[in-house]
Formats: C-alpha cells, sequence, structure tokens
C-alpha cells in the first residue's frame, strides 16, 4: 500500500515540459504568421533607409510607386540587366539619402501594424511619431513583394 502511494505522487515531468514546449512552439507559429507582413513592411523600409542593395529582391520593381513616384514606369524604361541593377542602386541611394537629409529617424516610425487585407493585396502602416502621418506600405497577395510606399492622405 505504500508503493501505490509513492506511484501517485510522482509527477511526470518530461511529459509536461514536452507538453509546455508544444504549446509554446505553437503560439509561436501563430505569432510569426500573424506578424509576417509586418515585419517584411519593416525590413523593407529599414533596408531602404539604410541604403541596403540586398533588399531589392523584396521589391516589386517593374510596379514600383514611392511616395508620389511613379518608379516602376522609369525602371521599365531599361533595357539591358545592367541599366536595371544600375537603376535599383540609384533608387535605395537615393532613397537613403533623402530620408537622411530629411533628418529622417526609422526608430520615429511606430505601431507598425496590417492597415487592410483583401483577396489582392496587404497594406502595412506605421506611424511618424511627432509628425502626425502614416507611412503605408502595399504588397500583392502574390509574390509579397513591395508594390507602393505612401503618405496616408
Amino acid at each position: 500500500m505504500i508503493a501505490l502511494n509513492k506511484e501517485k505522487k510522482e509527477i511526470p515531468i518530461l511529459e509536461y515540459t514536452v507538453l509546455a514546449a508544444v504549446v509554446i512552439a505553437a503560439l509561436l507559429f501563430i505569432y510569426q504568421i500573424k506578424t509576417r507582413d509586418i515585419n517584411l513592411a519593416r525590413s523593407v523600409f529599414r533596408g531602404l533607409v539604410n541604403g541596403r542593395y540586398g533588399v531589392e529582391k523584396n521589391i516589386d520593381w517593374e510596379n514600383l510607386r514611392g511616395l508620389d513616384i511613379n518608379a516602376g514606369a522609369a525602371y521599365s524604361k531599361f533595357s539591358t540587366g545592367l541599366e536595371k541593377a544600375g537603376y535599383k542602386r540609384a533608387f535605395i541611394q537615393s532613397f537613403s539619402s533623402g530620408f537622411r537629409r530629411s533628418e529622417g529617424n526609422f526608430k520615429s516610425f511606430v505601431n507598425w501594424r496590417i492597415y487592410s487585407k483583401d483577396s489582392d493585396k496587404i497594406i502595412v502602416a506605421a506611424d511618424y511619431q511627432g509628425h502626425n502621418k502614416t507611412l503605408l506600405f502595399v504588397f500583392p497577395k502574390s509574390g509579397r513583394k513591395l508594390a507602393s510606399i505612401q503618405w496616408e492622405r
């Protein structure tokens, strides 16, 4: 009878640990899915602000509209890969230097969120703290590449 009581008091620590790990992993996976689009917008914007050419792979160059400029139309006029790469590099450097000249600060963009989502596109918004402005990032659902950066009107 004493042996039975000892068996009942043993707590299956390994099983509870595995269960807790599975629950935490599932919650992290769900959180990552919800924030994937926000993280992509933030990453692309940070790359543009810092002048990192590697961000070019996350931009839909043929359709890009940036702050009332139809960059996609200008990009489409170039015929060779070398010209297109040069345009991408110049665009990213111009964006970065313009951001610095206007004394912009990446950390001033706060409250990153999904602004709207429909069957065609996802719009991510970030508020420009202290300026009462909101910047919108448009990503088509197919391709997940930045197609537009615009101030909210």
